[in-house]
């Protein structure tokens, strides 16, 4: 992986496996995974799962570079 730092969780992302096709997702922390968003039904709606060895990069999604995801903005 590019990146060898990995993204905060449940944040949202844009990843690239090793095959080279990026992917809209989260990484998920619990199961040290980056998983594909397929849909927008909530959490029960989730996509495929990649292990973190198998994504080459990763970036933040809307500029949000959150090391907490817990806060909320509101506006």
């Amino acid at each position: 992986m590019e990146n060898t730092n990995l993204p905060s969780d449940h944040v949202s992302i844009l990843f690239t496996d090793q095959s080279g096709i990026s992917h809209e997702g989260i990484y998920n922390s619990a199961i040290h995974a980056f998983v594909e968003k397929i849909g927008d039904e909530g959490p029960e709606d989730s996509g495929i799962t990649y292990a973190a060895e198998e994504i080459r990069a990763w970036e933040y999604l809307d500029d949000q570079i959150s090391s907490d995801p817990d806060i909320i903005d509101i506006l």
